[in-house]
């Protein structure tokens, strides 16, 4: 029964769990190697006066920022994989057909990984390219993984919702989706 009910979503589950690896990868990269780090992307910085002021505080706030960005991807990976995982789990044990478990929960997974993504680039480009043109080279991975996983989120809590609405209506009402 239990192998039944979370066979559908294992694929988001084991994506939603891989974006935790990342997150938690990359905060053990970040306690053995803060230092190097910075120093590479201070060393970036330094290396486009084109781009940047070299001006002592400049080069400190735009150190400080590009790393902010790097530590964002580490959190925004945790905290969406325990989210994916937990949505997936929901999801599992809902009324839905499985393709559209499988699929929510997949759709979730992805937007939970490839999301912090969005945070590590934009922290490695910002030396060789600048602020907002390191933000702009990002925007179509972040317009790709945030309706995936806001999206999946938000159906996953219609679902609930639903279920919870019509309990005894909602276990036939989409039979005619399941494939």
């Amino acid at each position: 029964m239990l192998k039944d009910a979370l066979a559908p979503v294992v694929p988001g589950l084991l994506v939603s769990f891989l974006a935790i690896v990342f997150g938690t990868s990359m905060g053990m990269l970040f306690g053995l190697y803060e230092e190097p780090i910075k120093d590479y992307l201070s060393a970036q910085i330094k290396a486009h006066p084109e781009i940047h002021e070299q001006s002592p505080d400049n080069l400190k706030r735009q150190t400080g920022g590009a790393w902010r960005d790097i530590q964002r991807a580490h959190l925004h990976a945790q905290g969406l994989g325990a989210l994916g995982v937990g949505i997936g789990l929901v999801l599992g044990f809902s009324w839905v057909a499985a393709p559209i478990k499988r699929w929510l929960a997949l759709a979730t997974g992805l937007g939970a990984l490839l999301y912090p993504f969005c945070w590590l680039l934009m922290g490695l480009r910002l030396g060789p390219m600048g602020e907002d043109a390191a933000h702009a080279s990002v925007d179509w991975l972040a317009a790709l993984s945030v309706p995936l996983f806001f999206g999946g989120m938000l159906l996953t809590l219609a679902i609930l919702f639903l279920g919870w609405l019509y309990p005894k209506r909602m276990p036939g009402m989409l039979k005619k989706f399941s494939a």
